[in-house]
């Protein structure tokens, strides 16, 4: 079990790699959000041996379910520096100032640190659940608790700093990336249809309450 659950998060790390290279589509903001997150994984098993905790399926378990979050740190704030870079080249300017990266690091702050909230305040239920479920569960919420924690703080401290150290010297086309350039396109024809006739928009989300409510 132990087996599977760790090829399961190594095989999840590697996807991540080919996710940050077809939407970043430039190594060094790959490089730097793909450290984010054995950094984010390391501290929250730290935190657990510093605590006297062994690793179990449970724990690898909340570190799997949490991977999904740790990427979402890590991406979320190197692509809104490599989109603010972007913008800056193509005005025609070469040098990088400083304040140009910690503006970009600083606009998705509240986002991180609210979304970070949100993701331990929905697994603390699990964390006081009493019983024989409860000391089944509790390592699992915790584990998640402790990586969601750990990758906010290396999105905060660890992303931009590195960001700061390879970004400035980076190639970067003027024009997005082929992936993001593909969906802008269809996500464009998509809301201008659903503008021009919301009455389907609202019937769809009208039907989607009625079948979680049913379910």
């Amino acid at each position: 079990a132990i087996h599977t659950l760790s090829f399961a998060v190594i095989f999840g790390c590697i996807l991540v790699v080919f996710v940050l290279i077809a939407f970043l589509f430039q190594w060094r903001a790959a490089f730097v959000s793909l450290l984010a997150i054995p950094l984010s994984l390391g501290a929250a098993a730290i935190v657990l041996d510093a605590e006297g905790t062994t690793i179990n399926t449970m724990i690898l378990a909340g570190f799997g379910v949490a991977v999904g979050v740790v990427v979402d740190d890590a991406i979320i704030d190197m692509e809104n520096i490599v989109r603010r870079l972007r913008n800056w080249r193509a005005d025609g300017r070469r040098t990088t100032p400083l304040h140009l990266l910690l503006a970009a690091s600083l606009e998705v702050r509240t986002a991180i640190l609210y979304a970070t909230l949100i993701n331990i305040v929905a697994v603390l239920p699990v964390v006081f659940v009493g019983g024989l479920t409860g000391s089944f569960f509790q390592p699992l919420a915790v584990a998640y608790a402790l990586a969601v924690l750990a990758s906010m703080a290396v999105a905060l401290t660890v992303t931009p700093a590195l960001a700061m150290i390879l970004m400035p010297s980076a190639r970067l086309d003027a024009r997005d990336p082929p992936l993001i350039g593909w969906c802008k396109r269809h996500y464009a024809t998509l809301l201008g249809s659903v503008v021009r006739r919301p009455r389907w928009a609202l019937v769809t989300v009208a039907l989607a309450i009625a079948a979680g409510a049913l379910v």
